[in-house]
């Protein structure tokens, strides 16, 4: 006798596999990042909120965290065929003689489906020297800082790791390549409340990647969001 299955039974089946729980492991570890990224986030805005987390820090530090966009041009278009790439900028620097100190930067962009077929994801890692004015100062006892001004010359290496890039050996495309960069610009930091600033900044983003070309190419940055000033 042949046997078929119950439209009750299959319609259940359905209904325990769609309610079912997901399995707690996987879904912990993709959510690690996160908990880490917003774990740092708040300890560092509680410190920014503290006054007395200022007095501890004898030597001013700034870090930075932004939002990037970067404009391209095509390579052998016309002046006006330009393309952008947006992405974010965390940087740190710290001051150790009247204003001027180092600075290490790192950046990431990316631009997806440009011409309806090409992905272009890019990282730099840079570093160099930042002069800043400050406006005001912080001490256990004072507190009038409004901001500062700060201009920076940066110098490191880009990674590509999607993208058409010649390769000169082989004579064909590859997806990757890397070049020198250098980076020239600055920016405002406008004190909000403690060390909580908002943060503007701008810079010309010249990178030494192949392109058939002159292979470089001469970009414009600009970026904004916050930064976390310590420190005198």
């Amino acid at each position: 006798m042949r046997q078929t299955a119950s439209p009750t039974r299959i319609a259940g089946s359905r209904s325990l596999q769609r309610h079912a729980p997901l399995a707690p492991g996987p879904v912990l570890r993709a959510l690690r990042p996160i908990r880490v990224a917003a774990a740092l986030l708040l300890a560092l805005s509680l410190a920014a909120f503290s006054p007395r987390a200022h007095a501890q820090f004898h030597q001013p530090f700034d870090l930075g965290m932004t939002f990037t966009q970067q404009r391209s041009k095509f390579v052998g278009s016309s002046s006006s065929d330009y393309f952008y790439l947006r992405g974010a900028t965390i940087d740190y620097g710290t001051t150790l003689w009247h204003g001027i100190g180092p600075v290490v930067s790192l950046n990431g962009m990316a631009v997806t489906n440009l011409r309806q077929q090409i992905d272009i994801h890019q990282v730099s890692f840079l570093g160099g020297v930042r002069y800043t004015y400050s406006h005001g100062h912080i001490t256990p006892t004072i507190w009038n800082r409004k901001g500062s001004i700060f201009a920076e010359g940066l110098y490191g290496l880009t990674l590509a790791t999607s993208g058409y890039y010649p390769d000169p050996v082989a004579g064909t495309l590859k997806s990757n390549a890397s070049g020198f960069t250098y980076a020239l610009g600055g920016g405002i930091n406008y004190n909000l409340y403690h060390a909580f600033e908002l943060r503007l900044m701008s810079h010309y983003f010249i990178t030494d990647l192949p392109n058939g070309g002159s292979n470089q190419q001469k970009n414009i940055q600009v970026s904004a969001g916050v930064n976390w000033h310590f420190g005198y």
